[in-house]
């Protein structure tokens, strides 16, 4: 499995098949370079501008962007609800959470902007990779999401919606996240393949591509 952070909540994921899924891409008023890919699979956690723009998008993809469960491109698929603020999306909405099943189960939490409950963790399941927002402000902010990334228990944590001298909007630093954290590498590089998981749970941050 390869992953490509593009950038803030968007990542590139290409299956050990090959099927190119693509996660909450953004519009160009975020900061970042917005890409033209033509991806098998697009996921948008929920519709806000830096999340679902798909105007970009060139090809034949299917967009998954609701709960329920799915096959798609030969890739199983869980979209959980969840919420983009802790008053059950009364301030900003519903969002989604992704499940990936593949050669390993990949997470990607959208906005969730809560700490997630024992149910909502049960329908997640067994994780073996999460992509989780560390920022805060319109998201858990670092150390609710140090308390949701030891919930889910995955062996590779990757964070993403933080802030960087691209971004164009205020949210906390990836290392008020990654300080609760024993084994924290960062890579210089926006793409890591993961064939083999590690023995004891890794933070890896990488550079976003835009």
């Amino acid at each position: 499995m390869k992953i490509t952070y593009l950038a803030h909540a968007s990542f590139l994921i290409e299956t050990k098949s090959g099927t190119k899924i693509l996660t909450d891409p953004y519009d160009n008023s975020v900061g970042y370079t917005v890409f033209e890919l033509s991806p098998d699979v697009v996921l948008t956690s929920h519709k806000h501008f830096d999340h679902g723009y798909t105007g970009n998008l060139r090809g034949d993809y299917v967009l998954v962007d609701k709960e329920g469960e799915f096959e798609v491109k030969g890739v199983k698929i869980k979209g959980i609800k969840t919420f983009h603020d802790k008053e059950n999306g009364q301030k900003r909405g519903e969002n989604i959470v992704f499940v990936i099943e593949d050669e390993f189960s990949i997470a990607h939490l959208g906005d969730l902007g809560h700490e997630l409950a024992a149910s909502e963790l049960e329908k997640v399941g067994k994780v073996d990779i999460l992509l989780i927002p560390v920022g805060g402000v319109y998201t858990i902010d670092a150390k609710e999401a140090f308390n949701v990334a030891k919930a889910i228990n995955p062996r590779v944590i990757i964070p993403m919606h933080y802030k960087t001298e691209k971004l164009k909007f205020d949210l906390g630093k990836v290392e008020e996240f990654t300080k609760h954290f024993e084994d924290v590498e960062v890579f210089q590089t926006s793409e890591i393949e993961i064939n083999s998981l590690p023995e004891k749970q890794k933070v890896i941050v990488l550079k976003y591509k835009g």
